[in-house]
């Protein structure tokens, strides 16, 4: 059991995959607990609802902490151990977390970071980038063709957040976008809304 990939635990459901990433939409109600499972891929950990919870760990490097500057959005390499754990929720609302795993390991140089003043640099590490992008009310952003990127939504937008031709409507709505396409955020509505943006390397 304690070795059963994180992709295979029955309550992290693989919503997206390809050459370049792995999506994965974990949902813990109250009182739930995963199978014991193993992290051993870089990761996005994007938090859409944060409750109290708790983990049993049979394998970790203790020296391995996780990369935070946001309160939703971290990186964890686990370059020199995978993380073997069971995590359950201790609260009375539901955890819902999105790990992203960074599946490409051909890395190229891809240039200077985006210099829009909505990108937030969070990380900027071998294999991606990660920023939070802030899309004011009635605000416009684009981009233009880069690598693939990776959207996803923090907040429930109700139609109101459009990316490319992407409808957002709640938060853990996303958006996997081409090498090569332009990137066009627009905000119809009249608050601001939140992204996590992962740029594959």
């Amino acid at each position: 059991m304690s070795q059963l990939p994180v992709s295979k635990e029955p309550m992290h459901h693989n919503v997206f995959e390809n050459s370049y990433l792995r999506v994965l939409d974990v949902h813990l109600a109250p009182g739930d607990t995963s199978l014991f499972h193993k992290h051993e891929t870089p990761s996005v950990f994007i938090v859409l609802n944060p409750v109290k919870t708790g983990s049993e760990v049979i394998i970790e490097d203790g020296t391995s902490t996780a990369l935070l500057k946001d309160s939703a959005i971290s990186f964890e390499s686990f370059a020199r151990s995978p993380r073997i754990h069971r995590v359950w929720n201790a609260d009375t609302s539901e955890f819902h977390v999105m790990d992203v795993e960074i599946l490409n390991k051909d890395h190229r140089d891809i240039g200077p970071t985006t210099k829009s003043a909505d990108f937030r640099l969070l990380f900027d590490e071998q294999s991606l980038r990660g920023y939070r992008v802030t899309l004011k009310a009635g605000g416009k952003i684009s981009l233009p063709a880069s690598y693939p990127y990776l959207v996803v939504c923090l907040n429930d937008a109700a139609s109101n957040a459009i990316v490319n031709k992407k409808v957002f409507i709640k938060k853990g709505d996303y958006l996997f976008i081409k090498p090569g396409e332009k990137i066009s955020f627009n905000n119809k509505g009249k608050q601001a809304y939140s992204f996590a943006v992962i740029e594959v390397k």
